[in-house]
Formats: C-alpha cells, sequence, structure tokens
C-alpha cells in the first residue's frame, strides 16, 4: 500500500462488519489509526482483534453514548482526522406495515447517527479532515417496501450537503451510495427467506452484487489527500445500477 493515510486517526462506526470492516481494514493497510464502533461488544472485540485496531462500544443513536465516547476521545487520543458514519440497519416494510417503532429505529440510526457523530467530534477534528457518510442508492432513488429506509437514506444525503457548506474550507463532507453489496446485512435477509441472490445480483446492470472491499477503495479515495478539493459530493457505487 502506498502509506496514503499515514499518520491519520479514523473512527469508523459500524465497524465489526461488512462495508464498515472493509474501511476499518484498507485504512489501517495505508497508515491510519482506526477506531471502530459497534453495538455489539462481542463483535467488536472479534474484529478488532483481527483487524490490530482500538474499538468502542457505541450505540450512535444514544446521544449520552455518543458524547461520553467523544469525550474518552478527546482523553485518549486528541485530535480527530477522518470520521466514517457507516453504522446503519434495514427494517423492510411498506408505508401502510411500517410500525412507528420500525420508523424511529431506522431514523435514529441511519440518519441521526450520522448528525450526532458529526456534531460530537467536530470540535475535536484537525482542520483539513474529512467526514464520510455512508447512504445507499435508495437514498437517491426510492424502491418498493422499505419507506422508512429510503427516508432515512435520503436524509443522509441531504445532511451531507448541508454539511459541506456549512464546514467549507475546513473540513470536507462526502457521501457515498453503494447499491446492493455483499454483506452480513444481505445474508440476514437471504437467509430469512424475503430475497434470493439471484436476485441481489441482477439488480445491478453489471450481473453482481458490489464486495465490501469495493466501497472501501472510493472511501480511501473520499478521506484521502487525492480528493482535496471534494466536498459535497454524493459518489454511486453501484454497478451501474443508478444509470438504468
Amino acid at each position: 500500500m502506498s502509506g496514503l493515510l499515514d499518520g491519520k486517526i479514523a473512527i469508523v462506526t459500524g465497524g465489526s462488519k461488512g462495508i464498515g470492516y472493509s474501511i476499518a481494514e484498507r485504512f489501517l493497510k495505508e497508515g491510519a489509526k482506526v477506531i471502530i464502533c459497534s453495538r455489539s461488544k462481542a463483535e467488536l472485540s472479534t474484529a478488532a482483534s483481527k483487524l490490530g485496531c482500538d474499538f468502542h462500544q457505541l450505540d450512535v443513536s444514544d446521544s449520552s453514548g455518543v458524547k461520553s465516547m467523544s469525550e474518552w476521545f478527546s482523553k485518549e487520543h486528541g485530535k480527530l482526522d477522518i470520521l466514517v458514519n457507516n453504522a446503519g440497519l434495514i427494517r423492510p416494510g411498506r408505508i401502510t406495515k411500517t410500525t412507528e417503532e420500525d420508523w424511529d429505529l431506522q431514523i435514529n440510526v441511519n440518519l441521526k447517527g450520522p448528525y450526532l457523530m458529526s456534531n460530537n467530534f467536530l470540535p475535536h477534528m484537525n482542520t483539513g479532515g474529512a467526514i464520510l457518510n455512508i447512504s445507499s442508492t435508495v437514498g437517491l432513488r426510492a424502491m418498493k417496501g422499505a419507506a422508512a429506509y429510503c427516508a432515512s437514506k435520503g436524509g443522509v444525503v441531504n445532511l451531507t450537503r448541508a454539511m459541506a457548506l456549512d464546514l467549507a474550507g475546513k473540513i470536507r463532507v462526502n457521501c457515498i451510495c453503494p447499491a446492493v453489496v455483499d454483506t452480513p446485512m444481505v445474508d440476514e435477509r437471504v437467509q430469512a427467506g424475503s430475497v434470493s441472490r439471484e436476485v441481489l445480483d441482477n439488480v445491478q446492470p453489471i450481473g453482481r452484487m458490489g464486495k465490501p472491499e469495493e466501497i472501501a477503495a472510493m472511501a480511501l479515495h473520499l478521506c484521502g489527500p487525492e480528493a482535496e478539493w471534494t466536498t459535497g459530493s454524493i459518489i454511486t457505487v453501484d454497478g451501474g445500477q443508478t444509470a438504468a
């Protein structure tokens, strides 16, 4: 690797598996010091051991927990260079079937989480740092049966733009919108019988799901020194899905 992130400190939420794990892994290979976060202490401990990085148990929708972590980070690590707001979840449901509980859960984790993390950690960020929000192609174009998820991810897209304007010249803020990526979240949907892997492969014109490391490659570019003039950008990494 080329050491693009030598000397940088990064936080990756939802970093114990899937896209977050791959981003943390790539950042570490490029020389960054990485702290991964997740709600599951067991998954975090296992992932951190494999990666060789620090971890902090956290529910990004819990304002007191996020505040506590920011205080811990300031004491233990000082200044932050990169924040990746990746933590997210989905509870499928049409608008007529979505419960208030499912709505609140997805809005709180997927949209409130990036707000809380950014709001609490910005005071600790070095000028010239980067925030990367992970949304979804359904933040740009909707799909049936996922009303709350689409709403939350659409919010992340416009939150990214607003933050980029608020922080222009100080912190760069960008967003990746992946299509279907082969992660444990996909495995859960397949095992539940709600969809087949063949269907998920064919959602993308390329004919397959994305790989977490392909999202990590774009994350590295957007958070690294080669994208110093890029802010407020919403980047699709989607096998051609949004072109169709």
